[in-house]
């Protein structure tokens, strides 16, 4: 994990590109505990997510938890770019795109509901403006639950 990442990720377990598993056996995946900003832009709270990917010049990362199925999307690198998730979902068709613009070091939680036999493939995107600088892997299905 490079330097700009600490600012970032509380704790970290695992690989960043390990192959998923069930999600009952969530105590054994790669796992991040990461700061999310509130709505209104005024606080931070902690939030666990699994399944950890980064673009490809670890400037953002995108992980998942699959109760309650949130999307965290996180500024990896003060570098004034800002993190993308592009994601596929098991109940809609095509590649879906969220921008977030949270500042180094915070995530934004992107609440989805995605039904309990569902799941989600996503990876992680660097972005200046509406332009793409870097991207990384996908991250695999990751199946949902409720």
């Amino acid at each position: 994990m490079c330097g700009a990442a600490l600012g970032l990720v509380l704790g970290w377990t695992g690989f960043a590109h390990a192959s998923p598993v069930a999600s009952h056996v969530l105590e054994n995946a790669p796992s991040a505990t990461v700061s999310v900003v509130s709505a209104d832009g005024e606080a931070i709270a902690a939030a666990e997510c699994y399944y950890p990917v980064y673009s490809g010049d670890s400037g953002a990362m995108v992980c998942f938890n699959p109760t309650g199925e949130h999307l965290y999307i996180c500024d990896n690198a003060s570098d004034g770019h800002h993190p993308v998730a592009r994601y596929y979902r098991s109940d809609s068709s095509g590649l879906k795109t969220k921008h977030a613009d949270v500042g180094y070091g915070t995530c934004l939680d992107h609440n989805l509901s995605i039904p309990e036999s569902g799941w989600i493939n996503y990876q992680a995107c660097n972005y200046e403006g509406s332009t793409q600088l870097s991207c990384g892997y996908f991250s695999g299905r990751i199946s949902a639950r409720g």
